[in-house]
């Protein structure tokens, strides 16, 4: 066989992975979730005539619905020009885990099989975007199918071997304090991401008597219907969780205009019968809801000391750096899901829903600041050295005082008494 033969096989196999693996990765998601939705209308319209759908509307809607995970709307009545904008983000979480799967399976060896890759998702995206409702309101999930698979194929390229020789230049003559600052970073988001956990369990367990009760006025349609039903909450599960983000470092959140759920006060108001929001709180925590972000610093703190040694290894400037610019990642990173967790859930005052998001970055950055800074410090060899230094050995803790040869002489000879005696 010919060497160009070679090549032209070679290249008609990569071009048809990658396009199968562009259709498997959107196609597949947006056939579930527009054929859950035809289910759950069918199943609907067996107990409620009024909430018969034929076939193409149920499409319309399953597209839109899919739509909602990665950047769309849905138009919920033409009557009061009401949209549905708040992201679904388990299911832009459910497709970036299948894209992920489909491309770590495709193993893209070159940049072109990527690019084939994002283009055939595109496609696909456009595609189903055209069974949707008329109008651009379905249109923007096109961009975000793009970018997420975009983001994941560059991703693994640069695990396969394929970098960036741009960034792998920066990366080269990067400060040496950026390491420890993104592993600080990553730290503090770990703790975050646990707290905020804590905290949407802890919910749970209040309004679990709120939830079932609107559930149970919702779910009316059968089986099927509250499947679906439970299913498209899940959707929102990751956005509750960024909510509770919100609420524990103190800025809160809104369910419409004017109202606003923070530790320290509840300005509560009519809110849509959406089963998951009988988790918002009902009352503020009094004074205790004052000092509930400090939970937040005390998880900077804990994730500096468990890297402490890698910021007692730099100076105290080099370590304040990396504390810093840690800060600033967390916040920023904060700012993006603060965004994604926003929208739009009807008309009129129903348009504002979702965190505080520049109060809530500015109160992150100061926190985990704090956190971070004040055990870079305090943790620090030089801390230590000039604490013995300047301050008597009565105030200092143990771990800072000098030792003293002569004393544990003195304590051999007693304890050698003691043996003989």
């Amino acid at each position: 066989m010919s060497l160009a033969r070679q090549r032209a096989i070679s290249l008609t196999s990569w071009a048809l992975w990658s396009l199968r693996v562009g259709v498997e990765s959107v196609g597949l998601v947006w056939l579930v979730v527009v054929l859950a939705t035809i289910a759950v209308s069918k199943a609907a319209s067996g107990v409620n005539a009024a909430a018969i759908l034929s076939a193409g509307d149920a499409l319309h809607a399953g597209t839109a619905l899919w739509s909602l995970g990665f950047g769309g709307t849905v138009a919920l009545s033409s009557e009061d020009d009401g949209v549905l904008s708040l992201p679904l983000l388990g299911l832009t979480l459910v497709q970036a885990g299948w894209t992920w799967f489909c491309v770590r399976r495709a193993r893209p060896s070159r940049p072109a099989a990527g690019a084939a890759i994002v283009a055939a998702a595109t496609v696909v995206a456009v595609l189903a975007c055209l069974t949707g409702p008329s109008g651009l309101d379905t249109w923007p999930a096109v961009i975000g199918i793009a970018l997420l698979t975009g983001a994941i194929v560059a991703i693994q390229l640069t695990r396969a071997g394929h970098d960036w020789p741009p960034l792998t230049r920066w990366w080269e003559r990067r400060p040496h304090w950026l390491g420890p600052s993104l592993s600080l970073a990553y730290g503090t988001t770990r703790a975050l991401s646990l707290l905020s956990l804590l905290v949407v369990v802890v919910a749970l367990f209040n309004g679990a008597g709120r939830v079932a009760v609107l559930h149970d006025s919702l779910a009316k349609d059968g089986f099927v219907a509250m499947v679906g039903l439970i299913l498209l909450q899940a959707g929102w599960v990751p956005t509750m969780l960024i909510w509770a983000c919100s609420w524990l470092i103190g800025a809160g959140f809104s369910v419409g205009t004017g109202t606003v759920f923070a530790p320290d006060r509840v300005v509560a108001g009519p809110v849509p019968r959406l089963p998951l929001l009988g988790l918002v709180p009902s009352a503020p925590l009094s004074s205790v809801g004052l000092w509930l972000p400090l939970v937040v610093t005390a998880g900077a703190m804990v994730a500096a000391w468990r890297r402490r040694a890698v910021l007692n290894a730099l100076r105290v400037r080099y370590a304040l750096s990396a504390a810093g610019l840690a800060a600033l990642l967390v916040a920023g990173g904060v700012a993006l899901l603060c965004l994604a967790a926003s929208g739009s859930v009807g008309p009129d005052r129903m348009t504002a829903v979702g965190p505080l998001v520049l109060y809530t970055v500015i109160l992150v950055f100061v926190e985990v600041g704090v956190g971070l800074a004040s055990m870079a410090v305090l943790a620090h060899p030089y801390t230590r050295t000039w604490a013995r230094n300047t301050l008597p050995e009565s105030v200092l803790p143990a771990a800072y005082r000098r030792h003293d040869p002569r004393e544990g002489a003195v304590y051999e000879e007693a304890a050698e008494e003691d043996d003989e005696a």
